[in-house]
């Protein structure tokens, strides 16, 4: 064969090979993703597929009125638009390894439908229909919602449920390993650390708990993901540095993402790949926002960056909220990490979270949220029938946190002895349902619609869900007790508001058929 075509040939491929290499550089200082949507504007490309408004080349979509041209613009189709047809720059997956690298995971996946999908595809990954999973029964509504979709058996792990403050805290490795025992059937143990109020289980013992039985160990770690990502000598360590194997994270909940911005990171190979990708796909949009996928690569990039500094940030507003609050606003009682830290089931508690007792001056978390954002114009992360909880982040700096100490201090001078009517919520125990069918049977089993009277001793077909926090007091398949009607009736009356039954004004519950 001629020597120059076997050249030609060869530099051809070569220059092909330039061509798909793209705008793509596996490094830290990278962001893999953002650097392909500059590079698709750069290199002049015209269109004619999806998303219809083509990022504003014609006329200008309505959104970008308030969210930005810009926002049109880096709105791109990952497929034949910031990668290839084929995906031959591997833009995303550069993306995932990079975050893979910088939580010291083994692979990490980018969801764009929050740490909802996260955990509905870390369940199906580890339980299918009539596999046992032991789940911790403070779980978000996400998780309930994944035993629908897994057709699982859940063994609910009941965690420490503190008496004196009304919140539940994290399940005991004892109490696990003696369910695991008692379960020798089990798939897999789901838990759900740190919790809404900050508090982090001991996540190393449950691992070991798990890992001693050969089973993986999930953690819906969802409010924890900047321990792990960059970590603050103050804040708890990271679920994938004490033996988590496969944990979700929202990234929009502490780090810079965009909302509905969430990850999943594989720690060992007791996790399935293979079936965690094909999970996965079940689950992802075939339009993953590349946007909300952006967002997910900037903030590794910058948490990798400045992490550290801008945790610092969180944590010292955080303090100061807490000194002013002592100083300036002694009547509530913000509840000290330090105290949470002694108490069963938590061996360390977030600072940033910072719980802050309203009941002391007669008002329900309710009331005082309420007031707060009317009066005010001040917003709080979480309430619930006695305390409201505000998230400080690393946006909060000295102005904000004045803003909010006068706003509290308002509050206790203008609404303190009012209706002095804080309820008190029954004991865990009294509320406890007993489950008498697979959440998936009851769910999609035949119903119907009872009065309040008559649902007691009745099978929920529903999540009944007060949010927040978002853990269930009624999941389907559980026995509606006495003692949870009481509850219900009493948190809505506060001012609770409940997502998922239904009829949320508690009238009429739907059960499963007689």
């Amino acid at each position: 064969m001629p020597e120059v075509p076997i050249k030609k040939a060869v530099n051809r491929i070569k220059a092909s090979a330039r061509r798909r290499q793209g705008p793509v550089r596996k490094a830290q200082d990278a962001v893999p993703i953002a650097d392909a949507m500059r590079d698709y504007w750069a290199r002049g490309m015209l269109t004619f597929g999806i998303p219809a408004h083509q990022g504003g080349r014609g006329p200008t979509p309505e959104f970008a009125a308030w969210a930005g041209l810009d926002a049109a613009r880096f709105d791109l189709p990952m497929s034949h638009g910031v990668d290839t047809r084929d995906r031959a720059w591997g833009v995303q997956s550069t993306a995932q390894e990079l975050f893979a690298e910088a939580v010291g995971a083994e692979q990490v996946l980018f969801s764009t439908n929050g740490s909802s999908m996260s955990a509905h595809v870390a369940m199906l990954t580890v339980a299918g229909p009539g596999d046992t999973l032991v789940m911790a029964r403070n779980g978000h509504k996400s998780a309930f919602a994944g035993l629908v979709l897994t057709g699982a058996r859940p063994v609910y792990l009941d965690p420490y449920y503190d008496e004196e403050l009304e919140i539940a805290l994290g399940p005991l490795a004892g109490d696990l390993a003696r369910v695991l025992d008692q379960h020798p059937q089990a798939t897999a143990a789901l838990v759900f650390t740190p919790s809404y109020y900050g508090t982090s289980a001991d996540v190393r013992a449950l691992a070991d708990a798990c890992h001693a039985r050969d089973l993986p160990l999930v953690t819906d770690d969802a409010w924890g993901l900047d321990y792990k990502l960059s970590g603050h000598p103050d804040l708890p360590e990271g679920a994938l540095a004490q033996g988590s194997d496969l944990a979700i994270g929202s990234v929009h909940k502490t780090l810079s993402g965009l909302a509905q911005t969430s990850v999943l990171s594989v720690g060992s190979d007791r996790i399935d790949s293979e079936r965690l990708q094909l999970c996965f796909e079940l689950e992802e949009s075939t339009s993953a926002s590349s946007l909300l996928l952006s967002s997910i690569d900037g903030a590794r990039r910058q948490f990798v960056r400045h992490g550290t500094e801008l945790l610092d940030r969180a944590v010292r507003s955080a303090r100061l909220l807490r000194e002013r609050l002592a100083d300036e606003v002694p009547e509530l009682r913000v509840v000290a990490s330090e105290e949470l830290i002694a108490r069963p089931g938590v061996t360390s508690a977030d600072v940033t979270h910072v719980m802050i007792e309203t009941s002391s001056i007669g008002l329900t978390g309710y009331q005082a949220d309420d007031w707060l954002r009317d009066e005010r114009q001040v917003d709080v992360e979480l309430v619930d029938h006695r305390r409201v909880m505000p998230l400080v982040t690393f946006a909060h700096g000295e102005a904000e946190i004045d803003r909010l100490v006068n706003a509290l201090r308002d509050l206790a001078d203008e609404q303190a002895g009012g209706d002095d009517d804080v309820p008190r919520l029954p004991s865990r125990r009294e509320i406890r349902n007993e489950q008498a069918m697979l959440p998936r049977d009851a769910f999609f089993a035949r119903t119907e619609t009872v009065k309040a009277d008559d649902a007691g001793g009745r099978v929920s077909a529903e999540l009944i869900t007060p949010y927040p926090p978002g853990v269930p007091a009624v999941a389907p398949g559980e026995v509606i007790g006495d003692g949870v009607l009481a509850y219900l009736e009493e948190i809505v009356a506060a001012g609770a508001f409940l997502e998922g039954a239904s009829d949320p004004s508690l009238d009429e519950f739907r059960v499963v058929a007689g």
